[in-house]
C-alpha cells in the first residue's frame, strides 16, 4: 500500500480542547490514532508507535486498514467497523492486528465517530486499540484446559463432585449422579455431602472434608451413600482460592466394591482405575503457532528429565528424532484438516539425548495445539525383546541338530522341527505326531522309566524334565539321545504343553569310552612322570641347599680362621717367660679385641639368620639417628658431607637400639665405600602409611617410621640386588668387605617386623629404606650401669645358681663367679636346678641360666622361677637361640655370649 501526502489544511479537525480531551482519556499503553472520512490516517500518538512499530511519519497518510490482518483487509473489517462507528457512534473491536514487522498482536478497542464541536458536521473517527495479546492467549489456554477438564470430568468413571468449603455439594458430573442412582444434578445440589452417607459412616466423611478444608488431602474408604451401598475410596483435594484457604473441595469416588468381593479383582480393578485417572502417567504439551512449546505439565518433564525452563519454547523438530519426522508432519496435516490427530506413535528425546516412545494425540484449540502422550518405551522394548526373541527362537530350532519339539497336552499333538527328519530320517506329514508316536519309538527296555519319569512332572508339579533314552530311526537303528523338557502351566498349576529338545548323543557315548580307556593309561604315565619330577626337584633343592652352605662355611670359616690366627699367636707370645709387661699388655688387648670381633661377626651371622637375641626397648628414632650422625662422621671422613632431615619428629619404635645403629653405621660404611669417601649422605625419617612391594613381596599396610640413607656413589646393578643380602656376598674388592654388612642390617629389620627396601641406579648412588612397626609404647629408660673393672658383689647377693649344660662353659663361668666373691653352685639343666630350689630356694639371691639346654630351655626354667618364687632374680644368658629370636626374653635378664668378666659382674649387680 502505497502513502500518500495529505493535504490536513482541507480536513477539518476537531478543536484544540477536545483533541486534548481524547488524548487526557487515553492513557500511555492505549494506542490512538485518528481517521478521516476517506479512511486516512491522520494522526498518531506514541503509543500506537510502541504497540505497532510504525513511527508517527510513517503513519500518518497511510490507510488506517493496514494495521488490519490480510484476511480482515480482504473482507473489508476496517470499513465496516468504521459504518457501524458512523451510524451508531462508537464500534467496539476484538481482533487480530498487524505489526509494522509483520508479527500480529490480539488488539481490544474502539472506533468512535468524530463530529466539528460548533457544527456537529461528521469529521472523521477516532480508534483506540490496546495489546491484549497474552491476556488472550491465556484465555485461550484457560478454555483449552477447562475443555480438557471438563471431558475428564465428565466421562470419568469415577464419581466427581465440587463441594463447599464446609461440605455441600455444587456440582456432580454425569457418571457420578447415574452411579449413585440420581436423575438430576438439581436433587444433590445444595445438600449436605456427609448425610448422603449411612450414619456409621460420616464421621469419616466429616473427617476427610475437614482435611481437605486445612489445606491438606482428605482420604477414607466407606460403605455408602445410602441410597446406593458400594464400597468407595473417596480422595478430598483442596481447591485453593484467593484468600489463601480453599474456594472449593473436589471429592473424588472410586467404587471398589469388587475389590472387597475378591482380592484378584481388586488387583485388577485398580490396575484398571489407575491406568484410565493415573493423570501423572500421561504427559500434557501446548504447541504454539510456531510448533513451539508454551506450556507443558510435570507427568511430561518427568518422562523427558527437562527442566521447565529448559523445554519451554523448543519445537517438536528440536525432540523429535528425524527418521520421525513422517509421521509427525503427517499429525500436523491432520490437524490442520479435521483438527485433531488420530493416536501415533514415535520417539523422542531426553534431556540427556537418550530416547523414548510415546503414544501422541493431538487437538486443536484456538491458535494453539493441545497434545497428549503416554511413555509406552516399556512395551515397545518388551515387543522388541519378543520379537528378537521369537526370531531367535525360529533361528535356533532351524539351525540347531536337535530335535525341538513342542508338546500341547490338551490336545496330545507334538510339533517337531526339522531335524527329526534330518537327523533320525522320520517323514511325519507336518513334522506333527502324537505322543503316542513319539513313545511307541522309545526302545522298549527304556519306554516304561521314560514315561514314568515325564509323567511324574507332569502330574508332579515340576517344571523340569531330563532322561537319557534309546529313540529308533526310521531304518530301524537306534539313537543314544539326551532329551530334555520344560513345562507350561496354566494360573492354576494345570499343566499345557511340555516344550524340549532331543540331542543325539550316540558319538559322544562311544567317545566317552574310548576317552575313559585313554585316561586310565594317562594316569598312569602321569603318576609316573610326577614321580619322577618330584625326585628330580628335591635334588635340585638339596643342591641349592649344599651350594648355600658351602658358601656360608667358606665365609665363615674364612673370617674366623684370621682371627684364630691372632689369638693363637697372641696366645703363644705370652708363653715366653722374658717377654716385657709392656708387649705382653699388647697381646692380652689384641686376644680382648679378637674376641670381640669374632662376637660382632656372629652376632651378624645371627642377625641374617634372625636368631639373634634381640633386647627391644621403645626409643625415639630421631634422638638415635642424631646420635649415630656423630658417630659415623669420624668414619666417613671430612670429603663426605652429611645431611639429616628428621621429619617425624617423637616417633617411636619398639626395637635392639644396639643392632638399630649398628645397622645405620653399617649402611653408612657401605655409603663411604660406594662414593670412595667423597660426597654427600643423607639420613631422612619419616612416618610411612605402608611397607611398599618389595622383591616379589606385597606391600604391607600400617604405621612405619622409615629411616633411608642416600649417597651419590657408583650405584648397583639391577642384576645384583637379588643377592646383595647374601652372607659374604659383596661388589667391593679382596679384602675389603665381608659381606656381612647388609645381612645384619636385613637380618634385623625381618627380626624386628620390618623391612629393608633398596633403590639403586647404575652412577646415580643407591637408598636403602629401614621401616620400622611404630609404637606408642612409653619409653624405656635404662639404669645407667658403670663400665671399668669388676665390682665385688652386692651384700645379700653372693649365693648363685649356676645352670650349664655344658662341662667347660659350667666350670669356666664357676671360677668366674668365684673369683668375683660369689659362692656358685652349679647345676647341669634345668631339670637339676628346680631339684635344688625346691630343697631350699632361700639360700640363693641369683639364678644364671644358660638359654639352650637338653629338655627344659631357659627361658622355660625363668618362668617356673617366676612362677613358684617370683622374688627371686634370674639370669639368661646365650649366644644362639631360635626360643629368644622368636620370643624374646620374656622380661629377664640377657647376657649375650660371649661376655666378659666385667659383664658378668656388671649383670647380677643390676638383677632385682
Amino acid at each position: 500500500m502505497n502513502s500518500r501526502k495529505v493535504d490536513l489544511a482541507r480536513h477539518r479537525l476537531p478543536s484544540p480542547g477536545r483533541l486534548a480531551e481524547l488524548v487526557l482519556e487515553s492513557s500511555a499503553d492505549f494506542a490512538v490514532l485518528t481517521i478521516c472520512l476517506d479512511g486516512t490516517i491522520t494522526s498518531w500518538n506514541s503509543a500506537a508507535e510502541r504497540v505497532m512499530g510504525w513511527s508517527e511519519d510513517e503513519a500518518v497518510g497511510r490507510e488506517a486498514r493496514m494495521i488490519f490482518t490480510p484476511e480482515d483487509q480482504a473482507a473489508n473489517t476496517c470499513g465496516q467497523e468504521m459504518a457501524r462507528a458512523r451510524s451508531s457512534g462508537r464500534a467496539a473491536d476484538e481482533r487480530w492486528h498487524i505489526r509494522k514487522d509483520g508479527t500480529r498482536f490480539w488488539g481490544s478497542g474502539s472506533m468512535t465517530r468524530l463530529e466539528d464541536d460548533e457544527t456537529g458536521e461528521h469529521i472523521g473517527y477516532v480508534k483506540i486499540v490496546r495489546d491484549r495479546t497474552a491476556q488472550h492467549l491465556a484465555g485461550e489456554r484457560l478454555r483449552a484446559s477447562e475443555a480438557v477438564l471438563r471431558s475428564v470430568f465428565e466421562n470419568s468413571a469415577d464419581c466427581l463432585k465440587l463441594l463447599t468449603p464446609d461440605g455441600h455439594l455444587v456440582l456432580m458430573n454425569g457418571p457420578g449422579l447415574a452411579m449413585l442412582g440420581f436423575s438430576g444434578l438439581e436433587e444433590v445440589r445444595g445438600r449436605d455431602y456427609a448425610a448422603l452417607w449411612p450414619e456409621e459412616e460420616r464421621d469419616k466423611v466429616r473427617v476427610a472434608l475437614a482435611e481437605a478444608a486445612a489445606g491438606r488431602v482428605g482420604r477414607f474408604h466407606g460403605h455408602g451413600p445410602a441410597n446406593t451401598p458400594r464400597w468407595w475410596d473417596v480422595q478430598v483435594t483442596p481447591v485453593p482460592g484467593g484468600h489463601g484457604g480453599p474456594e472449593l473441595l473436589v471429592a473424588s469416588s472410586r467404587d471398589v466394591t469388587e475389590r472387597e468381593r475378591s482380592r484378584e479383582a481388586l488387583r485388577v480393578s485398580e490396575a484398571r482405575l489407575r491406568a484410565a485417572l493415573g493423570i501423572s502417567t500421561v504427559g500434557v504439551m501446548f504447541w504454539g503457532p510456531r510448533s513451539a512449546l508454551t506450556e507443558v505439565n510435570d507427568a511430561f518433564l518427568h518422562m523427558t528429565g527437562f527442566s521447565h525452563d529448559e523445554v519451554i519454547g523448543k519445537t517438536w523438530q528440536e525432540l523429535t528424532p528425524p527418521e520421525f519426522h513422517a509421521p509427525s508432519l503427517r499429525a500436523e496435516e491432520e490437524l490442520s484438516t479435521v483438527g485433531e490427530t488420530t493416536p501415533y506413535e514415535k520417539q523422542f528425546y531426553r534431556q540427556d539425548g537418550s530416547r523414548w516412545w510415546g503414544l501422541f494425540a493431538a487437538r486443536q484449540i484456538g491458535d494453539e495445539v493441545v497434545e497428549f502422550v503416554l511413555d509406552v518405551t516399556d512395551r515397545r522394548e518388551a515387543e522388541a525383546a519378543l520379537r528378537a526373541s521369537e526370531e531367535r527362537y525360529h533361528v535356533a530350532v532351524r539351525a540347531t541338530n536337535d530335535a525341538v519339539w513342542d508338546w500341547d497336552l490338551q490336545r496330545d499333538r507334538i510339533e517337531w522341527n526339522e531335524a527329526l527328519r534330518d537327523a533320525y530320517g522320520h517323514r511325519v506329514d507336518g513334522l506333527i505326531s502324537s505322543g503316542g508316536w513319539w513313545f511307541e519309538h522309545i526302545h522298549p527296555e527304556d519306554r516304561e522309566r521314560v514315561s514314568r519319569s515325564i509323567h511324574a512332572v507332569i502330574k508332579g508339579g515340576g517344571d523340569r524334565w531330563a532322561d537319557e533314552y534309546r529313540f529308533r530311526r526310521a531304518d530301524d537303528g537306534y539313537a543314544d539321545v539326551l532329551d530334555r523338557g520344560y513345562m507350561v502351566r496354566g494360573p492354576n498349576g494345570e499343566p499345557l504343553r511340555m516344550i524340549g529338545a532331543m540331542l543325539d548323543v550316540t558319538e559322544r557315548r562311544q567317545s566317552e569310552r574310548e576317552l575313559r580307556r585313554l585316561n586310565e593309561h594317562l594316569e598312569v604315565e602321569v603318576a609316573h612322570r610326577a614321580t619322577e619330577f618330584r625326585r628330580q626337584e628335591e635334588a635340585l633343592r638339596q643342591s641349592q641347599k649344599l651350594e648355600a652352605v658351602g658358601q656360608l662355611t667358606g665365609g665363615v670359616a674364612h673370617d674366623f680362621n684370621n682371627l684364630l690366627t691372632i689369638i693363637r699367636s697372641s696366645a703363644g707370645l705370652l708363653r715366653r717367660s722374658n717377654l716385657p709387661e709392656e708387649r705382653r699388655r699388647r697381646y692380652v688387648e689384641a686376644i680382648v679385641e679378637t674376641a670381640d670381633r669374632a662376637a660382632k661377626l656372629t652376632g651378624q651371622l645371627l642377625a641374617f639368620a634372625r636368631r639373634q637375641p634381640l633386647k627391644p626397648e621403645v626409643f625415639v628414632v630421631g634422638e638415635r639417628v642424631r646420635s649415630v650422625v656423630e658417630l659415623v662422621r669420624p668414619l666417613v671422613g671430612v670429603r663426605v658431607a652429611i645431611e639429616t632431615s628428621i621429619e617425624c619428629q617423637g616417633c617411636t619404635v619398639e626395637a635392639d637400639p644396639s643392632q638399630f645403629e649398628t645397622a645405620l653405621v653399617n649402611l653408612a660404611v657401605n655409603a663411604r665405600d660406594a662414593m670412595e669417601g667423597e660426597g654427600r649422605l643423607t639420613l631422612r625419617t619419616w612416618l610411612a602409611s605402608k611397607v611398599p612391594p618389595t622383591r616379589g613381596h606385597a606391600g604391607t599396610p600400617g604405621a612405619f617410621v622409615a629411616v633411608s640413607l642416600s649417597d651419590m656413589g657408583i650405584g648397583i646393578a639391577s642384576e645384583m640386588l637379588g643377592r646383595i643380602f647374601e652372607p659374604f656376598f659383596t661388589t667391593k674388592e679382596p679384602g675389603k668387605g665381608t659381606g656381612l654388612g647388609l645381612s645384619q642390617v636385613y637380618g634385623f629389620a625381618k627380626q624386628s617386623g620390618g623391612e629393608l627396601q633398596v633403590e639403586s641406579e647404575v652412577g646415580r648412588g643407591s637408598t636403602f629404606t629401614l621401616y620400622l612397626p611404630q609404637t606408642e609404647a612409653k619409653l624405656v629408660v635404662q639404669p645407667t650401669l658403670s663400665g671399668g673393672e669388676a665390682d665385688t658383689p652386692v651384700d645379700g647377693r653372693r649365693n648363685v645358681l649356676l645352670v650349664e649344660d655344658n662341662t667347660q662353659v659350667g666350670e669356666f663361668a664357676r671360677q668366674m663367679l668365684e673369683d668375683l666373691g660369689y659362692v656358685a653352685t652349679w647345676a647341669s639343666n634345668a631339670k637339676a636346678a628346680l631339684e635344688l630350689l625346691t630343697d631350699d630356694a632361700s639360700r640363693f639371691d641369683v639364678v644364671f641360666s644358660d638359654v639352650v639346654m637338653p629338655g627344659m630351655n631357659g627361658v622355660e626354667l625363668g618362668k617356673a622361677i617366676r612362677c613358684r618364687w617370683p622374688d627371686l632374680p634370674v639370669v639368661l644368658t646365650s649366644g644362639y637361640s631360635h626360643v629368644l629370636a622368636h620370643g624374646g626374653t620374656q622380661g629377664f635378664e640377657l647376657l649375650n655370649k660371649p661376655y666378659s668378666v666385667e659383664g658378668l659382674s656388671r649383670v647380677l649387680r643390676s638383677s632385682r
